[in-house]
């Protein structure tokens, strides 16, 4: 494979390259400085303790010319929403101040609860470029706290559906529009200050955007912009060319939707490498599901993008370039492209699955890029009574888990797959204290959860959370609840999650992986566990010296380390018993 190119970006037009480079940087600092901002405006603890959240720049032609390197799980799902407000709002009709707000899975979205924002910029009176950005807000309705209900059957148990609808004409707040929203919400104040942040980060981008055109020029920043394109997808295609031809497969299954729990929903990929092409076909894939597992077709082409980036460069800009020699063929009425009205608000177990299956298949390839699966996103929704009775509080926390084993690499502890929750994403637990009723007794790194091999996974991790009021919880374990992330090429699984209320009193009870409004009172404690990653490799080739390490840093135990890894430690425990463990491993 192709080492990251690190140097200036190659043209074909006879533009300074040099010149381009700045450009190409340029935007992604536009793109991260407006998810900065509206990361930093945001009534939501979870979104305002992020480092940023995702945002897209895009052409005249809606062409997307950069993104940022956060909130990846919605970027191809912001370029097909853009497409859809410029159905509704034709460029023409859009005046300068415009913002619109679409959160319509059936158009582009993902699930109503991710809102996205699109502001128009001008150059001589009409639209030279958009910026969007999309972020979980706070609530919108629906069957649960956050419109995210473990047991939804359709969208409308999801929240309310906006479709393509400006919020803010000429720079002013439609108010008839503010007030439909925010009567849809059990926390309106809290919902408005988190649109209105995406609101202001779009002014954030637009400002910065003509600050460019001012600096290079309309037309000379639009043949740089052509460039930037064109250089992806040669980078893109260079990749291709550089694999076998050839058909590769890949599967995953998902282990239920939340509401018939014994069914299966296999995710199946056939991707042809034909040149400086690949084809895609998830043909092989389950019907769309009863309950919520769901994946709209933008939400799982941000899942093959990012699994496909694993074996290109790393360094390829991700822009529209990057999308021209890919072909996907996502079946309608299926789970990774599911048709109106399906729920999806837990999405994301299918959006894996479509990840770990091209990984999967693409690691015939380049074995040395495979990876085991690791945990998916565990989310939990609290709503409460404010304390004077007259309104409702609610919080979104979420457990990412640690992704699986690598070649020459264990799995991150506490580090999950990055589609999900890359750098700022982890939330600090003192800001959910400070904003709500609740107390974290405990958050760490949980022994004996990593998955043996050669090369181990991820440790899995512990929340413990008491609640201070009577609360109303739904608990989503997106997946691997029951069926634990597995090792691959003799590698053992991680653990399973679990979620279990006053674990270790008299009254402990378990609860299942995926549960709707369900009732604590003031005192109890909700320990959450989420997944351990998938080994990798035989356990007993792992190097010793790593299982002592292991040992001394409270990751695996003394008894695991004799039974699982024939390693034997000395009496003292500080050091590996050579003779006791090669036998070990011999018999």
């Amino acid at each position: 494979m192709s080492e990251p190119t690190g140097g200036a970006v190659e043209t074909s037009r006879g533009l300074d390259p040099i010149l381009c480079e700045v450009v190409k940087n340029s935007l992604m600092l536009v793109a991260q400085e407006a998810g900065i901002r509206a990361a930093r405006s945001a009534g939501s603890t979870f979104v305002a303790a992020s480092a940023e959240i995702a945002c897209t720049l895009y052409d005249a032609d809606a062409r997307l010319i950069a993104q940022t390197e956060v909130g990846i799980m919605h970027s191809a799902a912001l370029r097909a929403m853009l497409r859809a407000v410029l159905r509704d709002h034709p460029p023409e009709t859009l005046v300068e101040g415009d913002v619109l707000i679409v959160n319509d899975p059936f158009a582009g979205g993902v699930h109503p609860t991710d809102v996205g924002a699109f502001r128009p910029v001008f150059h001589e009176g009409r639209p030279a470029f958009y910026c969007g950005l999309m972020m979980i807000v706070s609530d919108l309705g629906g069957l649960s706290s956050g419109g995210l209900p473990a047991n939804a059957s359709e969208c409308f148990h999801e929240g309310l559906t906006i479709p393509p609808t400006k919020l803010y004409r000429a720079g002013k707040l439609d108010e008839a529009v503010t007030r439909l929203i925010c009567s849809n919400s059990r926390t309106p104040a809290k919902l408005m200050s988190d649109i209105n942040a995406l609101a202001a980060g779009g002014n954030v981008a637009a400002l910065r955007l003509v600050e460019m055109v001012a600096k290079f020029g309309y037309e000379p920043l639009g043949a740089m912009i052509d460039e930037l394109l064109d250089y992806s997808e040669r980078l893109v295609r260079q990749g291709f060319a550089e694999m076998p031809d050839g058909v590769y497969t890949g599967s995953f299954t998902v282990e239920n939707d939340g509401i018939i729990p014994d069914r299966d929903y296999p995710v199946h990929v056939r991707i042809e490498i034909d040149g400086s092409e690949c084809r895609l076909d998830f043909s092989g894939s389950a019907k769309q599901a009863t309950g919520a597992i769901n994946s709209t077709a933008s939400q799982t082409l941000s899942c093959i993008n990012y699994a496909l980036r694993c074996h290109l460069d790393p360094t390829i800009p991700m822009n529209e370039g990057f999308y021209r020699p890919i072909e996907v063929l996502l079946p309608p009425g299926t789970v990774v492209n599911c048709s109106y009205p399906s729920a999806c608000n837990i999405r994301l177990a299918t959006g894996q699955a479509v990840i770990d299956a091209v990984l999967q298949a693409l690691s015939v390839i380049d074995e040395t890029r495979s990876m085991a699966p690791g945990a998916t996103v565990h989310t939990l929704n609290i709503q409460g009574a404010t304390p004077d009775g007259g309104g409702l509080w609610s919080m979104l926390d979420v457990c990412f888990g640690s992704c699986g084993a690598r070649h020459g690499e264990d799995g991150g502890d506490g580090l999950p797959l990055l589609f999900h929750g890359q750098a700022g994403y982890e939330r600090n637990l003192e800001g959910y204290e400070w904003g709500h009723p609740v107390r974290y007794r405990c958050y760490r790194l949980a022994p004996d959860t990593s998955g043996p091999g050669r090369w181990r996974g991820g440790a899995g991790l512990v929340k413990e959370i008491e609640f201070q009021t009577d609360v109303v919880i739904t608990a989503r374990a997106t997946d691997r609840f029951d069926r634990p992330p597995p090792g691959i090429e003799g590698g053992l699984a991680g653990s399973g999650a679990a979620w279990i209320v006053n674990r270790g009193e008299a009254d402990e009870y378990a609860l299942p992986g995926k549960i709707t409004n369900h009732r604590l009172k003031a005192g109890d404690v909700l320990t959450v566990m989420c997944p351990g990653g998938g080994g990798l490799g035989d356990p007993l080739e792992r190097d010793p010296a790593l299982v002592l390490a292991d040992v001394e840093e409270g990751i695996v135990s003394i008894e695991a380390a004799r039974e699982v890894y024939g390693v034997v430690l000395n009496a003292d425990r500080t050091d590996i018993d050579r003779a006791a463990t090669e036998g070990l491993r011999r018999g």
